[in-house]
């Protein structure tokens, strides 16, 4: 186990390090559509660990987004707080929420669940848009530029912020999963009442698993607005949060991999569908049913077994 976990650790630490350097030779725009899919890679990884590792169904995740985007920024704006402090104050800030929300939601599943966290969403658009001399309400509030020893952050300097980021949050999803948090996740989503004769805490694990996910939504969204530099309800009503839920569905649910494979995929479609855009809502729809008909277990397992294949190949040809 300790090996694989290396191998893989060197996988992602390669990939890392080789979009470092790709970002450093791409031009202003598709660095900054790279870093909108790491952005949307840590929500999603966060909104695996909800849905995919311990079952709880979440309609919301745009929410909390938006909870880590207004409160890392007004902590900038308002206090002065460096990125590096409003970003993660923001996370947890977003990470509070959710634990909030997770109290009387743990009692709840399925559709009910499902509800709660609807109701929820428009809640914070609500608060969002009534709030305007605060939040800046449905004409949106500018972000403060990011700021290094006294230098604004920009380009590829913000590409880097994001990757580091990204790469970090991936990290941390991982040695949760592989520990014995991921490991009541996995029997609490397989079976609660199973996981409670074990004694395992249901009620403990699923107010976990909403504040971790919220804490990434959060983090997701300090990210997004330092790399947008403006936000504004429409950012992160449902069609956000289903469009979240559509990342780790195509991807692959209960999977790191999974989640960023979904998460990159698809925050790349919109620009390969430019010339037919108006279209766009259509072929990821259809994208979306494809994946659940024919796809159950996501774009990930049609990796895997791509990368077992080339690796047979190449062992036979080395032999």
């Amino acid at each position: 186990m300790t090996s694989r976990l290396t191998r893989v650790q060197v996988v992602w630490s390669a990939l890392f390090a080789a979009i470092l350097l790709l970002g450093a030779s791409l031009g202003s725009y598709p660095t900054y559509l790279l870093c909108l899919a790491m952005v949307n890679v840590v929500a999603a990884v966060g909104l695996n660990l909800l849905v995919g590792s311990s079952g709880q169904i979440s309609l919301c995740h745009s929410s909390f987004i938006a909870v880590g985007a207004y409160s890392s920024s007004l902590l900038s704006a308002m206090l002065g707080l460096p990125f590096w402090v409003s970003v993660p104050a923001g996370a947890a800030i977003a990470a509070g929420v959710g634990a909030l929300l997770g109290l009387p939601a743990r009692r709840l599943s399925g559709i009910y669940l499902a509800l709660a966290t609807l109701g929820f969403l428009q809640i914070v658009q609500i608060v969002v848009e009534e709030f305007a001399e605060i939040t800046g309400g449905v004409r949106g509030l500018n972000v403060p530029k990011p700021m290094f020893l006294g230098a604004a952050l920009s380009g590829y300097a913000i590409f880097c912020v994001v990757t580091v980021a990204c790469a970090f949050a991936i990290w941390v999803a991982s040695n949760i999963l592989n520990s014995r948090i991921g490991r009541e996740f996995n029997a609490v989503r397989q079976s609660p009442h199973a996981a409670q004769a074990l004694g395992v805490s249901v009620s403990k694990v699923k107010l976990t698993a909403f504040a971790l996910s919220a804490g990434y939504a959060g983090f997701a969204g300090g990210l997004f607005s330092i790399v947008v530099g403006f936000i504004d309800p429409n950012e992160f009503g449902i069609s956000a949060a289903l469009r979240q839920l559509t990342f780790i569905v195509v991807g692959g649910m209960g999977s790191i991999g999974g989640a960023v494979l979904g998460a990159v995929v698809l925050s790349g479609l919109p620009e390969v569908l430019r010339p037919i855009k108006e279209y766009s809502d259509v072929v990821a729809a259809l994208l979306l049913l494809g994946s659940l008909l024919f796809m159950p277990h996501g774009l990930v397992v049609v990796w895997r077994r791509l990368f077992t294949v080339a690796a047979l190949k190449s062992h036979k040809e080395t032999a």
